[in-house]
């Protein structure tokens, strides 16, 4: 039966497992290896992951059996564009293992995020995708809309970026 909970630092090694069996291969087909390995040192280490979760990033993880499907990582941030009066829900990432693609984990933790965007009275939820990034389709089919394009500067490389919105 599948189960989302809060994880915790004891939970990072779960988190890996999963950026080890997706992140990489996702972003390979459009980045550079340089680029690929440079962001994920930054993002995935266990160092990296425990500073995010105690600086306010929330992950969720998907599970079955105690074995993890996927996890979904969230911040409520004021809404840096002005566009709206309230916070807004930061979604930072969302991962499931590519076996899985299509059978509703993604969703559910999806859904998890709208129901603390709600809870917590943010009228939107945010992300930004890589225009090659083809996890942009799934977004539009759960109701995200192109808010602006962005380039964003990351270390010696840059980010080209679609920033999604979905409003509640």
């Amino acid at each position: 039966m599948l189960k989302i909970r809060i994880a915790f630092i004891t939970d990072i090694p779960k988190i890996i497992e999963v950026a080890d069996a997706v992140w990489k291969q996702t972003y390979r087909t459009f980045l550079s290896e340089e680029q690929v390995e440079y962001m994920y040192a930054k993002m995935y280490s266990p160092d990296a992951i425990k500073e995010q979760m105690q600086t306010g990033t929330t992950y969720l993880m998907s599970l079955e059996d105690n074995t993890i499907l996927g996890f979904v990582a969230y911040q409520i941030k004021e809404d840096v564009y002005g566009t709206l009066k309230d916070d807004i829900v930061y979604l930072q990432r969302l991962y499931v293992k590519q076996n899985l693609h299509g059978k509703g984990v993604g969703k559910a933790l999806l859904d998890e995020v709208v129901k603390v965007a709600q809870k917590n009275h943010c009228p939107s939820i945010q992300l930004n995708v890589h225009r090659k990034n083809t996890a942009m389709y799934f977004y539009k089919k759960m109701g995200f809309e192109l808010f602006e394009k962005t380039d964003i500067a990351y270390g010696p490389f840059w980010l080209n970026d679609y920033i999604l919105r979905k409003s509640l």
